[in-house]
């Protein structure tokens, strides 16, 4: 039957309070985020690089491990690999820095070790050096390592730890050996970043404040 004009006022006024309490909220703006969820999507970050989401594989207890993979090599290459790789150039920076450094206050002498520009001196170096240089750096690569040198092999042996390479002559491992172990590590990663300094400031003058 046809609604009785009071019924027909109440659904209207009920009409009106929705609407009147959907306009009110719309402009509250989006639902706060509660505490605990802001809280866990900031623990996802990277702690070194805070606008950057964290690496998955990153944040397990890894000696040096300060959240820094803002390119996510982790997520696709083994984590001891990448560990081992980035010891091995640091050692090899530390050296390098030494070996620009040491020409500008004395040198071998003769021909091809006269250069003070290291860009200059790789270029003087003959290409039968270079094939000594390069076959003597293979062998020890390829000795130390059992001939495993991929990511796919180099770690089968799960008691193997990276850049162990059992080099010890001072007999320095002990109770300190964490703490030595994490200096090599950090002063490795300032030799990376050093030496491309030094190298590109012999390409592009002054691009290097300090530096000639």
């Amino acid at each position: 039957g046809t609604p009785s004009p009071r019924r027909a006022r109440l659904d209207f006024s009920h009409a009106m309070l929705a609407v009147i309490f959907a306009s009110a909220t719309a402009f509250n703006g989006p639902a706060r985020v509660p505490a605990a969820a802001r809280s866990a999507v900031r623990m996802d970050m990277s702690a070194s690089v805070p606008f950057v989401e964290k690496a998955s594989k990153l944040g397990k207890g890894m000696l040096g491990d300060v959240g820094f993979d803002p390119l996510y090599l982790s997520d696709s290459m083994d984590l001891k690999w990448l560990r081992e790789a980035e010891l091995k150039h640091g050692r090899v920076c530390m050296l390098a820095v030494v070996g620009l450094i040491a020409p500008e206050f004395f040198r071998l002498g003769g021909p091809y070790y006269d250069a003070i520009n290291p860009v200059e001196a790789v270029s003087k170096v003959p290409a039968v050096a270079w094939a000594q240089i390069l076959g003597t750096i293979g062998g020890i690569e390829y000795f130390s390592n059992s001939g495993k040198m991929t990511m796919a092999d180099m770690f089968t042996d799960s008691a193997r730890v990276p850049g162990n390479t059992g080099f010890d002559p001072l007999k320095m491992k002990g109770a300190a050996s964490a703490d030595l172990q994490l200096k090599e590590l950090k002063n490795g990663r300032l030799a990376m970043i050093a030496w491309a300094a030094l190298v590109s400031s012999k390409f592009i003058a002054g691009s290097v404040p300090g530096l000639v």
